[in-house]
């Protein structure tokens, strides 16, 4: 059995494999978690359940299609490349497909910080938690109340959460500048000190168990009779099992065998502030009108920015980091900019923001991981409980049509 991917979704599916009594080698031309998965806000969130298709995105669209808001920004000369997409994605901005993908986002989210809770002891990675709790802020009411229905998700699938005053916030933390007029505390999300090293503990386990990692740059993949042919940089292999969860890299390979591409690529940035002279920050914020979430890493305070789309390899464009660090200072009392150049990491997402998750359409011994937008930290373990339960022919937890491959997957 082949994983193609050493993310945090390649790697929780290789470890659920191996838990199932197969073999497992994990193909990536990096190290575990090196890529998209090392750069994100660290956070397992509970109301990581909110659809990107959002019905309070209609009413400012203008001003999206105008890169006026800075959590979302539209590179112009992809743009009619990406209009199919788009408009799929804008038909899906209603109240009722909004709170649909919101309850099968859910099944996922939950099961899975449940996982991670349950992997984090055994991989004795406890040191990289933060305190218990995520907490998103708004400096307008206004801003608060476009978010009603994203609350109203939160309610109808049990995920708690507290309404917190301006003083509230201040108690919860109290080197905040007092610039915020409504906060939402997400009671029990878990954050993490340094993604990469999470991801790195649970290949760590994997390999102590007998599972393989390998170092090479997939080329192609090409069916031969009922197995498959697999070329590296390191020559072709048959492979009689294979899973790919290559990120926004998937379908260049899957391509190969005829599949579509479904992906816009949401593209974000990072850069890592030193905490200001006797100021902490407990855990992440999401600050929502200033379009970015800051979170204590090990490295440092860690600002994450909203999405740019666009190719996947265009030149970056860190113009949302420069337009976030004042608003940071706003907010917090930061130090300087550690990072040199900002960090670039790459979000494959469909328009319903839920994942491809299971075997592909077409093909045998074939199965598919991949599009987890912003949640690929969060879903990881899900994910690969999941593939394998597909593959050994085990029960599922819960429905997965919701994640079928074959619902944006053409010929």
């Amino acid at each position: 059995m082949v994983v193609l991917g050493a993310g945090i979704v390649g790697i929780c599916c290789a470890l659920e494999l191996q838990r199932r009594n197969y073999q497992v080698t994990l193909i990536d031309r990096r190290g575990p978690g090196e890529e998209t998965s090392s750069g994100n806000a660290g956070i397992l969130s509970y109301s990581n359940i909110t659809p990107l298709a959002d019905p309070s995105l209609l009413p400012r669209l203008h001003r999206l299609i105008l890169n006026l808001d800075d959590d979302w920004l539209v590179h112009y000369p992809h743009l009619m490349s990406l209009f199919p997409w788009l408009l799929r994605f804008v038909l899906r901005c209603r109240r009722e497909t909004y709170l649909h993908d919101g309850d099968a986002m859910a099944a996922l989210t939950q099961a899975s910080i449940d996982l991670h809770k349950q992997w984090i002891a055994e991989a004795r990675a406890q040191e990289l938690l933060n305190r218990v709790g995520g907490l998103k802020l708004y400096r307008h009411r206004q801003t608060f109340l476009r978010d009603q229905l994203e609350r109203e998700l939160l309610d109808r699938c049990a995920v708690k959460h507290t309404l917190l005053d301006p003083g509230q916030v201040t108690d919860l933390e109290p080197d905040l500048k007092p610039i915020f007029a409504q906060g939402v505390l997400i009671d029990e999300s878990v954050s993490i000190r340094n993604p990469e090293k999470l991801c790195k503990a649970y290949a760590q386990m994997f390999t102590a168990a007998g599972g393989q990692i390998r170092r090479a740059s997939v080329q192609s993949l090409r069916q031969s009779a009922e197995a498959w042919e697999l070329t590296t940089d390191q020559g072709t292999e048959i492979v009689s099992r294979l899973v790919v969860c290559m990120g926004a890299w998937t379908p260049e390979i899957i391509g190969q065998l005829g599949y579509s591409n479904p992906l816009a690529i949401e593209r974000g940035y990072n850069t890592i502030f030193s905490p200001g002279e006797s100021a902490n920050l407990s855990g992440p914020i999401f600050d929502v009108d200033a379009s970015y979430v800051m979170a204590p890493m090990d490295m440092g305070l860690r600002v994450t920015t909203g999405s740019n789309l666009t190719r996947r390899e265009a030149q970056p464009n860190p113009r949302q980091v420069a337009r976030v660090i004042p608003r940071v200072r706003e907010a917090f009392p930061v130090g300087e900019v550690i990072t040199q150049d900002p960090w670039l990491g790459r979000r494959p997402t469909v328009p319903d923001t839920l994942p491809l998750i299971g075997p592909a359409p077409r093909h045998e011994n074939l199965w598919l991981a991949f599009a987890h937008s912003h949640m690929g930290l969060t879903m990881g373990p899900i994910t690969g409980q999941l593939i394998a339960n597909f593959i050994s022919g085990a029960k599922q937890p819960f429905s997965t049509l919701a994640c079928d491959p074959a619902r944006y997957l053409q010929a």
